[in-house]
């Protein structure tokens, strides 16, 4: 063969493979991918149905997802180490303390366009709020229901409390310490856990109190805090509370109640689903009711699991089209709620009204999720409220009052202290 052909077709074959080559790794740029990192549920068919949700949109918009389940304690320490790495996911789930800290680090992208597209209640649209602009979408409330032993409460003639007031004339009744059995098991150990510190806090505001308000100014110290304070101290100095509960962690009033030893305790749906399942006598004397109200009115402080969308993610848009995708079909969304149980509420208007919310046993979790608020409301959500909140300065306030026999206006103190600092930096 000539030489000159030779070299023009080696010239030739060479171009087609360079060009080739440069359309492969074109279509592998173009080509859609997603890292998904969420949190692991207690209920396998809750990842089941997100598989499902993640499959059929990786086959309707060919996008190549990565699809995580991460233990929730283990979140926050891969999360941190991934972004100090350079290898994000793009999107994660997780309770909106954790995910918001991220926002608080400015490392969630702004999601205020997803916000804007669906119908989402009043409740939702705070959670995820820093200043103007929405860092999280809710993909669920996991608001708290109070626990009360129905068959004691019925056999001393007494209707289900609706104000703290009532609730502590009632179990004052049914409280019976000689035979091992207390009427509260609300627990108030610095344990790390988020029970005892939203339960301080819901009593500061049911009693008209605010920790920090809309400017980030601390205000706790005043006489509504101090009230809620000593209605606080008297429920564990008028033994109306297990002694033990003193340094009891986020694990305590479900032992206490599950055990038979306390007649209310608040809690999420979890312990529902647990004498569901394993002491079905329990779950028939049991009745949940919504958190009672204060002189203040009803505020329930509550918890979500929020989407959140990583600012340094190679795939924001994608991430951003994947949650759209997931309250699109609303059938879809309501189901995977319904496998939750009480564990989750609704996010969206509109899904009060199927047979799942109009069931009694459920109606009382849609009613606390309706009252729903962050558990530093009205304070800004930033990393000084989620740092405060984490820190617990509430809970171990109250520790000194209850262990070491402060005054409330002490332990209030103690309290402003903690939260002065904070904010000062």
């Amino acid at each position: 063969m000539n030489r000159k052909v030779l070299v023009s077709i080696l010239t030739t074959a060479a171009a087609v493979s360079m060009f080739a080559c440069s359309a492969n790794v074109a279509m592998a740029e173009e080509s859609k991918k997603l890292v998904f990192w969420d949190k692991a549920e207690y209920v396998d068919d809750y990842a089941s149905k997100m598989k499902i949700v993640v499959d059929a949109f990786a086959a309707e918009n060919d996008v190549e997802i990565d699809y995580v389940n991460v233990p929730a304690a283990d979140m926050k320490q891969k999360l941190m180490a991934a972004i100090e790495a350079g290898n994000a996911p793009d999107l994660i789930v997780g309770d909106n303390t954790l995910v918001g800290q991220f926002g608080a680090l400015d490392q969630l992208a702004d999601v205020t366009d997803i916000i804007d597209d669906f119908d989402f209640t009043d409740a939702a649209k705070g959670v995820g709020l820093f200043g103007d602009v929405e860092y999280m979408v809710p993909q669920a409330f996991t608001a708290p229901g109070m626990y009360v032993r129905k068959d004691i409460w019925e056999a001393a003639g007494l209707e289900m409390p609706t104000t703290w007031e009532e609730l502590k004339e009632q179990a004052a009744q049914v409280n019976d310490p000689a035979n091992g059995f207390y009427g509260l098991g609300f627990a108030m150990g610095a344990s790390g856990g988020g029970d005892a510190e939203t339960f301080v806090r819901t009593m500061i505001l049911d009693f008209g109190g605010i920790t920090v308000d809309e400017e980030g100014n601390v205000v706790v110290n005043s006489q509504e805090t101090i009230d809620a304070f000593t209605f606080i101290k008297s429920l564990y100095t008028e033994g109306l509370i297990s002694p033990d509960a003193v340094t009891g962690d986020d694990m305590f009033n479900n032992q206490v109640y599950l055990a038979g030893t306390a007649g209310v305790i608040i809690n999420a749906g979890s312990v529902q689903a647990s004498m569901k399942n394993d002491n079905p006598e329990l779950y028939e004397n049991t009745q949940i009711v919504p958190v009672p109200a204060g002189p203040a009115g009803q505020y329930i402080c509550s918890g979500s699991n929020c989407f959140g969308v990583i600012a340094s993610g190679a795939n924001v848009e994608t991430a951003k089209d994947f949650i759209r995708y997931y309250f699109t079909d609303v059938d879809s969304y309501e189901g995977m709620i319904e496998v939750m149980g009480s564990m989750w509420q609704p996010v969206l208007n509109g899904l009060d009204e199927t047979d799942f919310w109009k069931d009694e046993g459920n109606q009382p979790w849609m009613a606390s999720a309706k009252a729903a608020v962050n558990s530093y409301y009205p304070a800004p959500t930033d990393e000084r409220a989620m740092t405060g909140f984490a820190s617990q300065y509430g809970v171990k306030a109250c520790q000194e009052m209850l262990i070491n026999d402060l005054s409330p206006e002490e332990a209030v103190g103690i309290f402003e202290e903690s939260l002065l600092e904070l904010y000062a930096e």
